[in-house]
């Protein structure tokens, strides 16, 4: 039996119609919001479904072949899928923001649409969804009722979100929306299964779609849209505003915290030249005590901060005297209990930088021991700050090897043995086995007294 669908009046007054709707939506929308983009997809794909059906349709009657048969009904089928998305973009104009449109726009060009043309070049060679018959005509395959089911969806997530924000449309709107659903769910199976001769679907599209129009067209939809644009455009000028100055105080972040290394690599220099055996000491012995923090796991902004208190661990030096610094001679009690005093003159120093509090954590007890016989204040294990232990081992490993009055630096493996005999009593467990693991990496024995400023910074 011949299948070859009669055309009625109203095909080719729908699609007259489509390509007017679709003229005048891109003549006079040319503002790029969000609702004019949805609305001139939907003009764009109604009227590219009412091309392609009507083409389809005279290609059975002329005979073009099943090639150009499957090639113009696939078109067809994707415009009415586009169509679907596009519903589901204009109900969601009224409600996203531009970066929420965007990605859903990116998850529908990366998924959606790809889907669906995998899905019609699957059917080319298999005829799942439709098919050409021997008259050149249209039969629809097993797996048809899939299209549907994608309008379908469309249809009911762009419900969903009307009901939740009905507040944001005119009535009209929400009576036209929710007939244009109602359309995308029934439509489809009536054009197939009720109405094969009879071509619903192109009509209704442009029907609706001119219907929306309409209710756009209103003062105070147009008003409403134009505050929605205004909104739009100081949304993006905030944000570039934002930006811009996030940009200017993270500039002045980095300046003001190379300033501040700098000034405190001035401030240890200062004080290790009163040592003439010390040169360089606070240098390494935060870049050491930085190396522990990044071998125990800790972030980068703690292994800073522990970088930064090692820089300034010794400050209390400069209440003490240099000649008791210098003296190559044994000290003294009483000289020993000055040069004890360092810890707490350089925590009561640092007391005073209140944007880094914690620079008087290293300061006050780098010299403390895990058996409690440390100073000054003589703390015992686990109420030593993790700071003050790693900083403890640095400074004690880059005591042992630097030069002092009466020796050279300590050969690699003594420095080792000093550091094992030390764990438990002198030094935290833990950290002294960090540090045990990179005299172990150090085959060439580089972190010694003549490492570089260069190198320390780092």
């Amino acid at each position: 039996m011949n299948k070859v669908n009669i055309v009625a009046d109203f095909d080719i007054v729908s699609f007259l119609v489509a390509i007017a709707i679709c003229f005048y939506t891109f003549t006079k929308y040319s503002e790029q919001s969000l609702g004019n983009r949805a609305f001139k997809r939907m003009a764009f794909c109604s009227a590219l479904v009412c091309v392609t059906d009507y083409l389809s349709f005279l290609g059975v009657k002329l005979r073009f072949g099943s090639f150009w048969q499957v090639l113009l009904y696939s078109i067809c089928v994707f415009s009415f899928g586009i169509y679907s998305q596009s519903v589901l973009a204009y109900t969601n104009s009224y409600i996203f923001t531009m970066d929420k449109a965007k990605r859903e726009k990116k998850i529908a060009v990366r998924f959606f649409f790809p889907l669906m043309i995998c899905g019609l070049v699957l059917n080319a060679f298999t005829g799942i969804l439709f098919f050409i018959e021997d008259d050149y005509s249209i039969s629809f395959g097993k797996a048809y009722v899939i299209l549907p089911i994608i309008s379908a969806a469309f249809a009911f997530m762009s419900a969903f979100k009307l009901g939740r924000h009905a507040q944001k449309f005119s009535k009209q709107q929400i009576i036209i929306l929710c007939l244009l659903y109602e359309s995308m769910l029934a439509v489809p199976f009536i054009q197939v299964y009720l109405c094969p001769t009879f071509r619903i679907t192109p009509f209704a599209f442009v029907f609706f779609t001119t219907a929306l129009l309409l209710t756009i067209e209103t003062p105070d939809d147009q008003a409403l849209v134009s505050t929605i644009n205004e909104l739009e455009v100081l949304q993006r000028a905030l944000k570039i505003s934002i930006e811009k100055k996030t940009v200017e105080a993270r500039e002045r972040r980095e300046r003001l915290e190379r300033l501040s290394l700098q000034m405190m690599y001035t401030l240890a220099e200062t004080i290790d030249a009163k040592d003439r055996y010390t040169s360089g000491h606070s240098a390494r012995v935060a870049r050491y005590s930085k190396m522990l923090a990044q071998k125990k796991g800790l972030s980068p902004e703690k292994c800073q901060q522990i970088f930064m208190m090692g820089i300034l661990h010794d400050i209390g030096k400069v209440g003490v005297p240099s000649k008791i610094i210098n003296k190559p001679s044994r000290l003294t009690d009483q000289e020993f209990a000055q040069m004890k005093s360092h810890p707490a003159i350089g925590s009561t120093i640092l007391e005073k930088v209140s944007l880094l509090p914690e620079l008087k954590t290293g300061a006050r007890w780098h010299h403390e021991r895990i058996d409690g016989r440390g100073y000054p204040d003589g703390l015992l294990g686990e109420k030593i700050p993790l700071e003050a232990k790693i900083i403890a081992v640095a400074d004690a490993y880059d005591a042992m090897t630097s030069s002092r009055s009466y020796r050279l630096p300590m050969e690699q493996g003594a420095v080792r043995e000093q550091i094992v005999n030390g764990m438990g009593s002198q030094f935290d467990k833990e950290i002294a086995g960090l540090m045990m693991e990179l005299i172990d990496d150090d085959k060439r024995y580089i972190l010694h007294e003549y490492i570089n400023k260069t190198e320390a910074a780092k």
